[in-house]
């Protein structure tokens, strides 16, 4: 029984008592009296006690239940004029990328969780439409636009190529620009069609992911600002052409200037990773490298078993300089370097590695 059933009990019997006294002309007695009203204060005071113990018991289960949460941190907006076109974000972060076009140059990347945007700025986090950056170990954000974004064709295409002896022009060129994976030699002579620009900065992130650990891309001349005649260049007047060094070890690996390559210091397994990542952005309409550079990559996929169709499909190599197949053919000059012409990807589609 409880203390409040307690206190109740005596009431039920001495209320009507104490009426029938009433009715019969008599009081009750001092004792009957004196019983009620400590009867009384007892009840008063349970009920005082009961509410208590309702509001302690309130205040238990709000500080278990209403916890304040933690607030989610807050990023500025990052002021680089980046624009995020999309994301894909999975939980394995290997698998997630976010497609940026950088409004300086009007590249548009395909770039992973740890990829760089320049020297210093790098992905921090993809997540579904919006991507965190650190830049000078700060965290900024990066969020789609909800307006519609106007992508313009020339990023995704080449115009018409010249003819041989026309001096050729370059319109809407842009400038390649400066990266954490490659180094441009000249950048005055660094002018290129979107879509050739785009190429190589793909291809030198591709590089970086597949050969971890090697030296920068030596990036050689493009064209100049509007293109034309480029002297001693027989090519590189539209804004397609590239020149760019072998992989080299040792000291040499790092030099900027291109240096003739061969055996004893050509990195041959990163050298045809490079070579690889060109191809594979699908741009890429033929390759200018040396017989005997050739020769050497040659064996060297053989060796990490790269079949012979696949590599009669790259390499001119060994069916003599003459002869017109293989993506990557022989040319005077190619000794410490080797050239790339880009083109329309219905032109220049990849063969897979089988």
């Amino acid at each position: 029984m409880s203390s409040r059933d307690r206190c109740l009990r005596p009431l039920r019997w001495a209320l009507p008592l104490g009426l029938a006294l009433a009715f019969a002309g008599c009081t009750a007695p001092d004792e009957l009296e004196a019983e009620l009203a400590a009867d009384e204060a007892e009840l008063e005071q349970l009920e005082l006690d009961d509410d208590a113990l309702i509001d302690d018991s309130a205040d238990a289960y709000a500080d278990d239940t209403v916890e304040a949460l933690p607030e989610a941190p807050a990023h500025p907006l990052t002021e680089l004029p980046l624009t995020l076109l999309a994301t894909m974000a999975s939980a394995d972060v290997e698998r997630s990328s976010a497609t940026i076009r950088d409004e300086r140059n009007g590249q548009i990347l395909s770039l992973r969780v740890g990829d760089a945007l320049d020297d210093d700025t790098t992905i921090e986090a993809i997540e579904r439409g919006q991507v965190l950056l650190r830049r000078d170990e700060a965290i900024e954000l990066l969020a789609v636009p909800r307006a519609a974004v106007r992508i313009d064709d020339s990023l995704l295409s080449f115009t018409e190529a010249p003819d041989a002896d026309d001096p050729g022009t370059l319109r809407n060129g842009v400038q390649l620009g400066s990266s954490p994976h490659y180094e441009v030699k000249h950048p005055d002579n660094a002018w290129g069609e979107r879509a050739a620009v785009v190429a190589i900065q793909r291809a030198a992130t591709i590089y970086s992911r597949t050969a971890p650990g090697g030296p920068k891309v030596h990036i050689g001349d493009l064209s100049r600002r509007g293109g034309g005649y480029f002297p001693p260049h027989l090519s590189h007047r539209s804004g397609r052409d590239v020149d760019v060094g072998y992989v080299l070890l040792g000291d040499e690996a790092d030099d900027r200037r291109f240096r003739r390559a061969d055996a004893n210091n050509l990195d041959v397994p990163r050298t045809w990773a490079l070579l690889r990542a060109f191809i594979s952005t699908g741009y890429v309409r033929i390759i200018f490298a040396d017989t005997s550079i050739q020769r050497l990559l040659y064996d060297h996929a053989r060796e990490s078993g790269v079949d012979e169709e696949t590599l009669a499909d790259l390499l001119q190599y060994p069916r003599g300089a003459n002869f017109p197949g293989g993506l990557i053919r022989d040319w005077k000059g190619h000794q410490n370097h080797f050239h790339i012409r880009f083109g329309p990807p219905s032109r220049t589609s990849a063969p897979a590695e089988k």
